[in-house]
């Protein structure tokens, strides 16, 4: 699937109010009641009215057709999962499944990016915290899908000491001092199973440790 503009169907029309309160769509809500009861016929309604425009914002965030195709599998997913939740007095049907896939392609570029910042810490054996902020390496993280993945198999192999520290520091997004605190070990002990998993990981991997 390529990116497309939003179909005309799927771009909300300004809600109609009562006193104030947001009047639900009728056929919206209809889909929704049909959804709830495990209709699939209505669950693939829904799927075809929305998935252009869906996949069109998720790509915009992602710019990769792969990830944001899988993205946009994981949104409806849950989204058929929740379907009981969606208030219509709230929001329109529309703008509940933006606020979902959005979420989920958020989720998805912070992880990407945290692979990514593991992998270039591992290639330059650098202090993790000094590496450049993930949102400056947003280009890297296109190219790199491979070498991230494989960082990420690679730490199973390394122990399971060095593998917390480093889970936590790039995946938890803690600082060394939080992860002192949350695995209740002296400061230097936490920055050297860090360094030594890096290193650990630089020899999984087939790089020279120093």
């Amino acid at each position: 699937m390529q990116p497309s503009n939003l179909p005309q169907d799927a771009v909300p029309s300004p809600p109609a109010t009562r006193g104030g309160v947001r009047v639900p769509n009728e056929v919206d809500a209809d889909l929704v009641r049909r959804m709830s009861s495990g209709d699939e016929g209505a669950f693939t309604t829904f799927y075809d009215r929305f998935a252009p425009g869906l996949f069109s914002m998720i790509y915009a965030i992602l710019h990769d057709s792969k990830e944001s195709e899988d993205v946009l599998q994981e949104a409806f997913v849950q989204m058929w999962k929740r379907t009981a939740t969606y208030d219509a007095t709230r929001s329109s049907l529309f703008t509940w499944a933006v606020m979902i896939a959005r979420h989920k392609a958020i989720d998805r570029l912070r992880s990407r990016q945290r692979q990514t910042r593991l992998s270039e810490a591992v290639a330059n054996e650098t202090d993790p915290f000094a590496v450049s902020a993930p949102s400056d390496r947003a280009d890297n993280a296109l190219v790199r899908t491979n070498e991230r993945e494989r960082v990420r198999a690679a730490l199973s192999q390394i122990g399971e000491a060095q593998r917390e520290a480093i889970d936590l520091a790039f995946f938890g997004g803690l600082t060394q001092t939080q992860i002192s605190e949350r695995l209740g070990a002296p400061l230097g002990t936490v920055k050297a199973r860090i360094r030594r998993g890096l290193l650990a990981l630089r020899e999984v991997l087939g790089g020279v440790a120093s």
